[in-house]
């Protein structure tokens, strides 16, 4: 088995330097995150101590010498910090910080394993995706990527749901389904074998592919419209109700900040209603459903229940060390000490086996104030960033896209993260730093725009958005 796994890394090395050399640091960065989404740590590991070597990992130390190579060959130019650089040095310095304070040893060193895989390595992503060749031609390269492998994981999605294990790949998905004790079975796992992970992939992936539609001719945009279905059935298959609410909030986002303003507000203002019904007729069915296959509808019930619970052991922490928190990757170890409250009518007891179902609460409790706003004030910088960057009507269509496609990712992020920890899902603070890197990499372009012609105002009667769109869209075909 290990001499298996040593050719199996071997070609994975060479193969992922025809890429990096191939298609730069753009492709490079792409790799690292399709490897480790399907080839990551179920397929394959070397043993290395607390943290294995995957294809993925062994990939990232690859892009980092590319990197460091091309930068002392000229053939990467180095871009001036802004804020969110700042912002992101220093929080980072604080989660290294708040790692070894604390007992950075225990359980085989799992605070600086997670430290190393869910923070440093995006923050390396973000970096090196800041520096790449963002240009009109590499980004609807990644635009269609993206779309390509959101049908691959809605397909695998229905594939496994409907337990057509034929046509799962990789294998793992299906063997994994059927050992003792298995987590979420029933349910679109994907690749990363959780359905948050792979419902806000999804999701992702779904942002992409809407924003193919103004470069399609009809006979694309028709074969777009029979892809979103399938993709929007993918989101369905998760069974999870926060993964439902980001894949409506990116095909809102997406179709409304495309519409004009008379068309905008009665649909949006219609699907919102709509919306509002189907929770009101359908409340119950919503709080208690069959999910996974071992567990039944009052499961779904209990979790909802469950997380007043948390929440309220997760407050108690953080009053006790508001500041800088109890230590990254400390939660599991130290909120024992805090279930046996009496001064509350909840169960804490019921808590022991969860960490905090909201990647905002467990920042708190583990880096305090200080950690969770650092943490907001990236998000926030970003976003502006983003939202910068689509409302310059003179920067290219695809810069423009590109922010409104960091705007989906934000808020998938951000809607899954209110319900689970999010951070602590493989893939998912590595795919939102490199888009972050993206889009702070196109930064210069609404710099060197004036900022009186940023904003131009735009009557009701011409479609604010649409017709520029389709203008833009002719001319990169072109």
């Amino acid at each position: 088995m290990e001499a298996i796994a040593v050719i199996a890394a071997v070609v994975g090395a060479v193969w992922g330097i025809a890429v990096l050399l191939r298609s730069g640091l753009l492709g490079g960065c792409l790799a690292v995150l399709l490897a480790g989404t399907c080839f990551g740590l179920p397929l394959l590991k070397i043993e290395l101590g607390p943290l294995p070597l995957t294809i993925d990992r062994l990939l990232m130390v690859l892009l980092v010498g590319q990197y460091v190579v091309w930068r002392r060959l000229g053939w990467v130019k180095a871009k001036s910090l802004g804020r969110p650089e700042i912002v992101l040095l220093v929080f980072t310095a604080l989660m290294v910080l708040s790692t070894f304070v604390a007992d950075w040893q225990a359980s085989n060193y799992q605070a600086v394993a997670w430290l190393i895989i869910y923070y440093l390595m995006p923050a390396v992503m973000y970096w090196i995706a800041r520096q790449a060749n963002s240009s009109a031609r590499a980004m609807p390269a990644l635009f269609a990527c993206f779309a390509l492998f959101g049908v691959y994981l809605a397909l695998t999605s229905l594939a496994e749901y409907f337990k057509l294990w034929g046509l799962v790949f990789p294998q793992y998905i299906a063997t994994t389904a059927a050992e003792p004790g298995a987590e979420f079975v029933g349910r679109a796992r994907g690749p990363l074998l959780n359905p948050i992970a792979n419902g806000i992939l999804l999701t992702i992936c779904l942002g992409s592919a809407l924003l193919w539609w103004p470069r399609l001719g009809r006979r694309g945009q028709l074969i777009l419209l029979l892809l979103m279905p399938l993709l929007l059935a993918g989101i369905a298959c998760s069974l999870t109700r926060s993964v439902w609410m980001g894949g409506l909030f990116a095909l809102a986002l997406a179709v409304g900040l495309a519409l004009p303003w008379s068309w905008r507000w009665p649909l949006l203002g219609g699907g919102v209603l709509v919306l509002a019904l189907v929770t009101v007729l359908e409340w119950e069915n919503l709080l208690s459903f069959k999910r996974d296959e071992a567990l039944g509808a009052e499961k779904t019930a209990d979790s909802v229940e469950l997380r007043p619970i948390m929440a309220t052991v997760a407050w108690h922490m953080f009053l006790d060390r508001p500041l800088l928190g109890c230590g990254y990757s400390q939660y599991k170890s130290e909120h024992n000490n805090y279930l046996s409250d009496r001064s509350t009518n909840l169960a804490l007891e019921r808590a022991r086996d969860y960490i905090p179902h909201n990647v905002f609460l467990s920042l708190l409790t583990e880096t305090g104030l200080v950690g969770l706003g650092l943490f907001l004030a990236l998000l926030f910088l970003w976003l502006r960033d983003a939202w910068r960057l689509w409302n310059t009507p003179q920067v290219p269509l695809w810069a423009r896209q590109q922010g409104l496609w960091m705007m989906i990712a934000i808020g998938a992020y951000c809607i899954n993260g209110m319900f689970h920890d999010v951070s602590v899902m493989a893939m998912m603070n590595l795919t939102l730093f490199f888009l972050a890197g993206i889009t702070a990499g196109l930064r210069p372009l609404v710099e060197r725009t004036p900022v009186t012609n940023r904003h131009s105002e735009r009557s009701e009667e011409s479609p604010p958005l649409v017709g520029e769109i389709l203008c833009c869209a002719q001319d990169d075909r072109q």
